[in-house]
């Protein structure tokens, strides 16, 4: 199943507590929602936000892209450089990155393997994780 119709499908039905660890983990293979080879996630799906935790090889790095939806990234470990527009910033463990609906921006995976924690906020329908590529 399209992940964004898999997000929509689990709106609203969010328990009160879930544990981490509950949450089956998978390999991305999808371009329109990870460009980074061997990506692990994990996804949690509220009423209107959603969490990913995801785990990214070193050395690798995404497409430019944009989505609709706000996303705020805090590095768990590891370290990456964000590129957001013209603007250039390296995040390490413990930093929180902000990422504007619809601005282009990337992740650089640095020289070892990183953990985020991803949240999104969606206010219509989960079409707004839907990533799109500049020409």
């Amino acid at each position: 199943m399209d992940y964004c119709n898999w997000v929509e499908s689990q709106r609203g039905k969010t328990p009160v507590v879930t544990e981490w660890e509950s949450i089956p983990a998978e390999v991305v293979s999808d371009p329109m929602v990870s460009t980074h080879t061997g990506t692990v996630r994990q996804t949690w799906v509220g009423d209107k936000v959603v969490l990913t935790r995801v785990v990214v090889r070193p050395n690798s790095h995404g497409k430019p892209h944009s989505h609709g939806a706000e996303q705020v990234s805090m590095i768990l470990r590891g370290a990456v450089k964000v590129t957001i527009g013209e603007t250039e910033k390296i995040a390490k463990a413990g930093s929180i990155v902000h990422i504007p609906a619809n601005a282009v921006h990337m992740f650089e995976i640095l020289a070892e393997e990183t953990e985020i924690l991803d949240a999104y906020g969606i206010s219509v329908s989960a079409e707004e994780l839907r990533k799109s590529y500049p020409d």
